[in-house]
C-alpha cells in the first residue's frame, strides 16, 4: 500500500517519546511511526487524495523521522508549527501546498488550512496578530479510517 522513504530508525521508541504522545488515542498513530518512516507522494500525480467535507486535497508527505527537518520530520514540523496548531494537536501530514493533518488527543484526524487557521500578521492589530482560528475541518474520526 504504502513505501517508506526511510528504514524506520533503530531508536523509534526514543524518537516517539520526544513527541510527548500519551493517550490511548494515539496508539494507531504509534504502530502507523513504527512500520513506515516518510510517505512521500508523487507531487505530479494527485491519486493520493483526501476527502475534507467534499473538497479533494492533495497529500503530499506522511510525517515520519528524517535529516531533512524542514519538510519530512515530525518532530521538527510541529516545533515549526508550534502556537500555530491547536495546542495538544501534532501535525503528521503535509498536503494541499502549505497545509496540514493535524491528529488530535481524542485520535481525530482534521485538517489545518494555512489560509484560515494559520495566525496572521497584522499591522492594524494591537498585537499585530489576528486571532486564530480553531474551526478546523475534520478529515476522519480516526487515523484507522483515515
Amino acid at each position: 500500500m504504502f513505501e517508506s522513504k526511510y528504514a524506520v530508525p533503530r531508536n523509534i521508541d526514543k524518537l516517539i517519546s520526544k513527541l510527548k504522545i500519551t493517550t490511548d488515542s494515539h496508539n494507531s498513530y504509534i504502530k502507523f511511526l513504527k512500520k513506515y518512516n516518510v510517505i512521500a507522494f508523487d507531487e505530479d500525480v494527485f491519486d493520493y487524495s483526501i476527502d475534507c467535507q467534499g473538497e479533494s486535497l492533495p497529500l503530499e508527505i506522511m510525517f515520519g523521522f528524517s535529516k531533512k527537518r524542514d519538510r519530512e520530520d515530525v518532530i521538527a514540523n510541529n516545533w515549526m508549527y508550534l502556537n500555530r496548531i491547536p495546542k495538544r494537536s501534532i501535525a503528521i501530514a503535509s498536503l494541499n501546498f502549505g497545509d496540514l493533518l493535524c491528529l488530535y488527543p481524542n485520535g481525530k484526524v482534521y485538517h489545518w488550512d494555512h489560509e484560515v487557521n494559520d495566525l496572521y500578521f497584522d499591522m492594524i492589530v494591537r498585537n499585530g496578530y489576528l486571532e486564530q482560528n480553531l474551526d478546523l475541518k475534520l478529515v476522519a474520526n480516526s487515523l484507522t479510517n483515515f
